[in-house]
């Protein structure tokens, strides 16, 4: 089948992608195989918004489509040098991937020192997107991806919430610069808080998403009034599932369970909004513990290259 290419450019084609996700992840029996539409959510609105690590997504988002109009994959760079490839199961076959991916090397490859490059993360199961990566010159790389996930039909664990602390949803702006900080502490605990700018609008940013909803913002707030841990879950309830974008303890609190306590919150919560599968992604030890406490579930992905020498 003949299919045309083309920029993604108007707010429409946000929107158009974001279905596409969607049909395509309950083709694939809820894996993601191709992100959840929290994902594109959470790109365009942090990682873009906030982190600009892409240009917006109407500058570099390509979609594959049939004559009738209907998208059969969708590329777009992720940033630091990584893509992203969507392909609808009913129109994937070699040709569509060689196409895709070629695309992606001739567009997306970064510069460096030594020459251009390119990353495309692929599951360890993926035979046939490793034999195209294999044939465009890809090879396989030390890195990782786990993609855990947990379906909430089964009870979850009955654990109470660490003494001292209150567990509840996220308040209002008046609590933004609370939240920024814990943030700050949970990721940059290993850098002097003199690099911190005071900068909360990338909360604002988050918050902007359509997926949003504060009352699956999970924090887990101290005796002081501040919050200590959080837990940010994007829920879609056309698919029935969600991803927890963003989880962290602020350093001064940790191996205290609170990372557990906002999880497994969020979890009693989606449950009860008819949530089906809940997914969270480590690609570092102290995350890969977490969730591998809670999930049931994994996948792997592994990192693919593609690298060109300098001239």
């Amino acid at each position: 089948m003949a299919l045309m290419m083309r920029l993604c450019q108007a707010e429409s084609d946000y929107f158009r992608v974001r279905n596409f996700l969607r049909e395509v992840f309950l083709l694939n029996n809820r894996l993601e195989h191709s992100w959840h539409v929290a994902r594109l959510d959470y790109w365009r609105w942090h990682f873009i918004a906030t982190c600009q690590v892409t240009p917006p997504f109407e500058q570099v988002t390509m979609a594959w489509e049939t004559a009738n109009g209907d998208i059969a994959a969708v590329l777009h760079p992720f940033g630091s040098g990584e893509i992203r490839a969507h392909i609808h199961p009913c129109y994937r076959s070699p040709e569509l991937e060689v196409d895709v991916y070629t695309y992606g090397v001739e567009h997306f490859a970064e510069q460096a020192e030594n020459g251009r490059y390119l990353i495309a993360p692929v599951f360890a199961d993926d035979f046939l997107r490793q034999e195209t990566l294999l044939r465009l010159g890809f090879s396989r790389q030390a890195g990782w991806n786990h993609h855990y996930w947990r379906d909430l039909d089964a009870p979850l664990p009955d654990l109470p919430p660490p003494t001292g602390y209150l567990i509840r949803s996220m308040g209002d702006e008046s609590e933004h610069p609370s939240r920024s900080w814990c943030s700050w502490r949970a990721f940059h605990s290993d850098e002097p808080n003199s690099n911190y700018d005071g900068d909360f609008s990338w909360f604002q940013n988050l918050q902007s998403a359509p997926l949003y909803r504060r009352d699956l913002d999970v924090v887990a707030v101290a005796t002081d009034g501040e919050i200590a841990a959080f837990c940010s879950i994007y829920y879609d309830d056309y698919t029935r599932s969600a991803v927890t974008v963003l989880v962290g303890v602020a350093a001064e609190h940790w191996r205290r369970g609170l990372g557990k306590a906002v999880m497994l919150e969020g979890m009693r919560r989606l449950k009860r909004l008819g949530c089906r599968r809940v997914f969270s992604t480590a690609n570092e030890e102290p995350a890969d513990a977490l969730y591998r406490s809670i999930m049931t579930d994994m996948k792997v992905t592994e990192t693919w290259v593609w690298q060109s020498s300098a001239r």
